[in-house]
């Protein structure tokens, strides 16, 4: 009996062969509903992949609060954590492959295809030119992510693209938007630059928004933040990318084929 910890990749359609093997040969197969989202990924698949598996959502509370329940099943069952995505890419999933692990119950990591790489491949940025990752979280009352903006800061002044990833809240039916994204960091910006005496910059920086990464609904526009503010998108998941003040030429035409921008040559040599 074991714990797999799966990961489903950024839509059903990136189930590997061994993510596959594994829910097919579960007793109990756990759907995490709360870091992703990936399209497909539901009860509905389980049951055609495994018609005798119990499943079950996994909502914040369990995999936090009660994560230990999971191990313990572990002990007598075959039981899957099914998560959209990379699984080791939350924090959340390295502290129960951790704490089951030190429990002595079996435990293994099947990798998915990871909605972070989806998201830069989307782009056709360059992979290397990617500084530290963030996210950005709501604003709440006494709490504002101004880290996110500095982040940001951070890596431009070292010449190099941001990805921030946007909130998700699906236990309380939230989940960020490209154009809320732009909204909150504008104003962010514009509240800390302020307060430290300096210029903003996000507002002139050449940005992308990406929508649904990797799948047959993939939306990638790049431009300004009013140009990407003002496009549809299908539904989440958001991501968006801050770039560097200056754009590789090639990077410049990925994002002018890829994502349609059309001032990103002129705002790359800014």
């Amino acid at each position: 009996m074991a714990l797999y910890i799966v990961g489903a990749g950024v839509s059903s359609e990136y189930l590997t062969l061994k993510a596959i093997q594994v829910i097919g040969a579960a007793d109990k197969v756990y759907l995490d509903t709360y870091t992703s989202i990936a399209p497909g990924v539901d009860r509905e698949l389980v049951r055609r992949l495994n018609p005798r598996a119990e499943v079950v959502e996994a909502p914040r509370r369990l995999l936090e609060d009660e994560a230990g329940k999971l191990i313990q099943e572990a002990r007598e069952k075959t039981v899957v954590l099914l998560v959209p995505g990379d699984p080791l890419h939350a924090t959340t999933h390295i502290a129960l492959f951790i704490e089951a692990r030190r429990r002595g119950v079996e435990a293994h990591v099947v990798p998915g295809v990871s909605g972070l790489q989806a998201v830069i491949d989307a782009t056709g940025l360059q992979v290397y030119r990617f500084g530290k990752t963030v996210t950005l979280v709501y604003p709440e009352e006494g709490f504002k992510p101004y880290s996110t903006v500095e982040t940001i800061w951070a890596n431009r002044e070292r010449g190099l693209h941001t990805l921030v990833l946007l909130d998700l809240r699906l236990d309380a039916g939230h989940a960020m938007t490209i154009p809320e994204a732009i909204r909150i960091l504008l104003e962010l910006e514009a509240e800390l630059a302020a307060e430290e005496g300096r210029e903003p910059e996000i507002r002139g920086a050449v940005v992308v928004g990406v929508a649904r990464a990797g799948t047959s609904e993939q939306r990638c526009i790049a431009g300004t933040v009013e140009e990407v503010a003002a496009a549809s998108y299908p539904p989440p998941p958001h991501s968006l990318v801050v770039a560097a003040p200056r754009l590789h030429p090639v990077e410049e035409e990925a994002l002018e084929v890829l994502c349609g921008c059309k001032t990103c040559r002129e705002k790359g040599k800014a």
